[in-house]
């Protein structure tokens, strides 16, 4: 059993995790076993995201004030809180295959700006294209323009070159 000073250690390591994220996945873990626990977590990890595995009581003091206190409506049961510190769409990406590939362990809901979203929110949050996708998709729309418009000043210059090199044979032959 944790002492008083050990939870209230863990409370704030929880709230220290929760005020620097931008969405919490709230599953429910148990069946996993200790190896496939690591594996989810390496794999949140290279998602800027953590897993917390905590009490309810805590987990509802450590998120009471701030965005995130609405997750006490989802912490019932076995809690588990997949904690997406940067893009919100990459750890509910990573959560929504890992269960799938395992068949093992439930999500519950999230909260997102705030809002709690339900189970199907999160797996059409987890159907996004992830940030580093979109900025991808946004620079080649830009480059592809930027290409457009350098091959169109590419052809004016030459139309002007073929134009001043006509004007030059007539006035010669004149």
């Amino acid at each position: 059993m944790a002492t008083k000073v050990r939870k209230q250690e863990m409370v704030s390591d929880l709230r220290e995790v929760i005020g620097g994220g931008k969405v919490i996945i709230v599953t429910d873990l148990s069946g996993l076993t200790v190896a496939e626990l690591q594996l989810f977590r390496r794999k949140l990890d290279k998602d800027n995201a953590k897993c917390h595995i905590a009490k309810n009581t805590l987990i509802k003091i450590a998120s009471n004030d701030g965005p995130f206190a609405s997750v006490k409506e989802l912490a019932k049961g076995p809690t588990a809180l997949v904690i997406g510190l940067d893009d919100p769409a990459a750890p509910a990406k990573t959560t929504v295959n890992f269960m799938k590939d395992l068949k093992k362990g439930a999500i519950r809901g999230a909260v997102l700006d705030g809002n709690v979203i339900s189970e199907k929110e999160v797996k059409n949050l987890a159907e996004l294209p992830s940030k580093e996708q979109l900025l991808a998709s946004i620079m080649g729309g830009l480059d592809s323009g930027a290409r457009n418009i350098a091959g169109m000043l590419e052809a004016i210059i030459r139309d002007i070159a073929v134009l001043s090199e006509e004007v030059a044979k007539k006035n010669n032959a004149a």
